[in-house]
């Protein structure tokens, strides 16, 4: 069985398609001796849409329960506060906090000085950040580290604002430090690894996501960064241990099936490729660009008889309204002479949504080939007629009416038709060799011979220049 697979799409074969990773999942703050502090209306750190990329840190109910406790206080690691600043705190702060912490803006406001604490610049950015300030929130952390550049909840906190602006290089900084300064957890190593995944050091956020697995072995999001990240280095052997692990945890997600499917066409394993997809038709979730994937796989395999069903069943999945998609794979099995194969694709095509009209065109030239090919000349022919009458230039019908004219000895007419596809751009080549085999039947060698030099000269190919070689020497036995 042939299991080459170079009939594939040349992007299906890339792993930049392998689009299918999901967001960095909730990145959590650690809440040291959090007291009290209560929400505003919102309830969480500047919410973003279900669809942003960081979605799932900033709408996650723990991300926000943790960073509501970075409210609280740790006098053993952080800034310290003289005794009237701490009366302030407890007198003025915490309940401007616990009533609205919009309030406790204009308190905290007034509280910071390049004298006083550090800690109310923290907690100025905190409101800020809790009420979608990031401008605000990452200037008064930084006010905070300038007096204080070993307060870790600062740094951290300046990470996570960094990275809801989507400042992921400048947040690889306050994250490392946060590392260093003994406040990693999975949460810090997954967002540092997504912070240089889209920096493009794979190698440095695929170490960061293994860290990150260390804490969270069973997080779905940091497993699925280290995939991408290994896919990005080509070890696609790892890439694959994780999907593994993945879809026997998830069996139900098909993305994981398709990513699975997509590594194994990277590596040249089309008979792997093909079980994840059939696994993923199996499962019902299978959409009709999966389907048609399986299919090429099992021509890939030349198993014909497993690959018409899921083109077949390609274009009912979408009700026929991608019908044009299976213009491709009808070619294939042109090209392989599977006529009885071409048909039915034929009338499952023609079933669905209207085509284009040079989707149209490319149709009626295929089904004239099948019907050359098994019979039906006649009728083939005034549908390529038709074509070259609305389009005179359109090469691949003049060439099939010159195939047709030629077997049906009406040389002249071929003759014609060969000619003219020889002036068109991108058929010269095999238009030349084609007027040439007709003039080696009409035993005109040297004519023949000139246009096979043509021929070689518009694209040298081997098989061509045996045949010219040939025929030269049927030319100078003629002449001789």
């Amino acid at each position: 069985m042939n299991h080459r697979i170079e009939n594939l799409p040349a992007g299906l074969r890339h792993a930049g398609l392998l689009i299918l990773l999901c967001a960095l999942p909730a990145i959590a703050a650690d809440a040291p001796n959090a007291k009290g502090a209560k929400s505003g209306p919102s309830g969480a750190f500047a919410p973003v849409p279900a669809d942003h990329e960081l979605a799932s840190v900033w709408n996650d109910p723990e991300f926000t329960k943790r960073l509501l406790g970075s409210y609280g206080f740790a006098s053993d690691i952080e800034p310290r506060m003289q005794p009237e600043e701490q009366m302030v705190y407890r007198e003025k702060v915490v309940p401007a906090l616990q009533a609205d912490p919009k309030k406790a803006l204009s308190v905290l406001e007034g509280l910071v000085n390049p004298k006083a604490s550090a800690v109310f610049d923290f907690y100025l950015g905190n409101v800020y950040f809790q009420n979608d300030d990031l401008t605000n929130a990452i200037k008064n952390f930084e006010a905070a580290l300038v007096k204080f550049p070993d307060y870790r909840r600062a740094q951290k906190n300046l990470a996570f604002a960094l990275m809801r602006s989507g400042k992921y290089d400048a947040a690889v900084k306050p994250l490392t430090r946060t590392i260093a300064l003994g406040g990693a957890d999975g949460k810090v190593f997954g967002l540092l690894g997504f912070a240089y995944l889209n920096q493009g050091r794979f190698a440095s956020a695929e170490a960061a996501y293994q860290q990150a697995l260390v804490f969270e072995p069973d997080n779905i999001d940091f497993k699925l960064g280290a995939v991408k990240c290994s896919i990005a280095t080509a070890n696609y052997d790892h890439a694959l241990a994780l999907l593994d692990e993945l879809i026997r945890q998830n069996p139900e997600r098909d993305a994981f099936w398709t990513l699975q499917a997509n590594i194994y066409i990277q590596k040249e394993q089309p008979a792997k490729a093909a079980v994840s997809l059939e696994m993923l038709r199996r499962l019902g979730r299978a959409t009709s660009p999966n389907l048609l994937l399986l299919g090429d796989l099992y021509l890939a395999q030349e198993a014909r008889e497993l690959a018409l069903p899921a083109y077949l069943e390609a274009i009912e999945k979408d009700d026929g309204k991608n019908a044009a998609k299976a213009l491709r794979p009808a070619q294939i099995l042109v090209s392989r002479g599977a006529w009885d194969d071409a048909r039915r694709l034929f009338e499952k095509i023609r079933g669905g949504a209207a085509l284009s009209g040079e989707d149209e065109l490319k149709l009626l030239k295929l089904e004239s080939k099948v019907a050359m090919q098994t019979g039906g000349g006649e009728d083939a022919i005034k549908v390529l007629e038709q074509i070259i009458g609305r389009n005179p230039l359109d090469g691949e019908a003049l060439l099939l009416a010159g195939d047709y004219y030629a077997r049906n000895d009406q040389k002249e007419k071929a003759e014609l038709r060969y000619d003219t596809a020889s002036k068109i751009e991108g058929f010269a080549a095999d238009a030349f060799v084609k007027h040439a085999h007709l003039l080696v039947q009409l035993q005109k060698y040297p004519k023949a011979v000139e246009l096979l030099h043509k021929a070689q000269k518009a694209r040298p190919r081997d098989n061509v220049q045996r045949y010219l070689e040939k025929v030269e020497q049927l030319a100078r036995a003629g002449h001789s």
